[in-house]
């Protein structure tokens, strides 16, 4: 895979990438962070996000992207945080999982009722500039 120049999105410097969008000094800055999360959360095991935040002076969006993709639960930390539909305890994700299949159910049923719906003819009619 050749090299790209891109701009990293943590600092927007230029750098050569084979694939990660931050560059090397952001990636080791957020395995850092990473590290002082994950610690803060072992001794305070009752903390919440704002807690974490305010603690260690990290972003917000940081420490919810860490515990979303799931890297405190692999690292073996129960942190649970509210689903966003419903409020029930979640520890990875956005959705619990009642929701999340109720959620995946909505979309093929609308994806369903939009197979089954006949534009054909539509089509048809508004190329001939009939109503």
């Amino acid at each position: 895979m050749a090299e790209k120049m891109r701009n990293c999105r943590g600092c927007g410097k230029l750098f050569l990438s084979r694939g990660p969008i931050y560059c090397p000094a952001c990636l080791e800055k957020q395995a850092e962070d990473e590290h002082r999360i994950i610690d803060y959360v072992r001794k305070n095991p009752d903390c919440t996000i704002p807690d974490i935040v305010n603690a260690l002076e990290i972003n917000e969006p940081i420490v919810r992207r860490l515990i979303e993709e799931g890297r405190l639960f692999q690292a073996g930390i129960d942190f649970y945080y509210p689903c966003v539909k419903c409020g029930a305890p979640i520890s990875v994700g956005q959705y619990c999982d009642r929701c999340a299949k109720k959620l995946k159910a909505d979309i093929l049923s609308e994806q369903r009722k939009r197979d089954s719906r006949d534009f054909g003819d539509l089509r048809y009619r508004q190329l001939l500039g009939k109503k």
